[in-house]
Formats: structure tokens, sequence, C-alpha cells
């Protein structure tokens, strides 16, 4: 299996792919996240990048546009040891695994991007490893933590012989 970042960095390019197909029409678009347009998907999204990208050392705000928040990512996992040891996360309240944030960083991502692409209805294929990797994290968080209020819906049933993409959706509460 891929190592930690470049399973983030194949997250970010298909991410990075919708995002260069957006047009002034998109971002009122309704996304499979009821709460949010494509606008409000897309402010999560790279909000959640900046944020963790600061956590682990990058200077970019945490209100920069995708390009500044996958530029400043890039760069804090390009440095030795990016993935070695914690980081203080105030959201989980202490120190947290490197690797753990580079982890959630790179679902979110990955479920986002699909939830994109169906909003604007392109290719909705997400890179297989990264999507088992992202399961497999997923697989690995107690119910309380996943399921909570503002996270991830129920599950919904899938094949068991599904590809790992859909089971990861599937998993995230999406209807693949």
């Amino acid at each position: 299996m891929a190592d930690l970042i470049e399973l983030w960095n194949a997250a970010a390019d298909a991410f990075d792919q919708r995002y260069q197909a957006l047009t002034d029409a998109s971002w009122d678009k309704p996304t499979p996240c009821d709460e949010w347009t494509v606008r409000g998907l897309i402010g999560h999204a790279v909000g959640v990048q900046a944020t963790f990208g600061g956590v682990l050392g990058s200077d970019v705000a945490a209100d920069a546009d995708w390009p500044a928040a996958r530029d400043g990512m890039k760069a804090v996992l390009a440095t030795p040891g990016a993935t070695d040891g914690t980081a203080f996360y105030a959201g989980f309240g202490g120190e947290v695994p490197k690797a753990m944030l580079i982890s959630i960083a790179t679902t979110d991502l990955l479920v986002h991007t699909w939830d994109l692409s169906k909003s604007l209805g392109v290719d909705a294929s997400l890179p297989a490893e990264s999507s088992a990797a992202a399961l497999a994290s997923l697989q690995s968080l107690p119910a309380e933590v996943l399921r909570a209020p503002g996270r991830f819906a129920a599950e919904v049933e899938v094949p068991a012989d599904a590809d790992a993409q859909t089971k990861l959706l599937a998993f995230a509460g999406r209807r693949p």
C-alpha cells in the first residue's frame, strides 16, 4: 500500500480535478450533503485541509482557498518526518498522531470529492488505493465518534463484493 502522503496526494489530485471543473453556475448547486450547496461543501472541505495543514505546520490561513490550502498541505507533507510524532489539535482535545490527522484529511477529501462530482455531474471515480485506506481508517473509529451529529450518517448496505470506493461511500452514509 502507498504511504499516507501518496494517498493524500492522490485524493488532492482527484479533488483538484473537480475543483477545476467549477463554473460560476456551480456554486449554488445542491450536493449529496443536504445542508450544503457546492459553495458550502467546498468551504468545508477546504477548511478541513487548511486547518489540519495548520496543525501539521502550514502557515495557510483557516479561510484559505483550495489552491492555497492544497499547496500548504503539500509543502507540509513534503518535509522530512511529516507523518512522525504528534501534533496538538484542540478539536480532539490534545496531542494526536500526525498520521491520524493526515488520514482524516485524506478521507474527508475523498468523500467530498465524490459529493462534488455528483453535484457537477462529472466522473465520480476516486483513487482506489486511497479509498481502501480511507475505508480502513473509518472502520477503525468508534461508532460514537463516527456517527456523532454533524459527522457521518448511518452506513448504507452494499454488496459484499463491492469495490473499495463503493464500500467507503456506503460506510460514510452516502448512497453510491
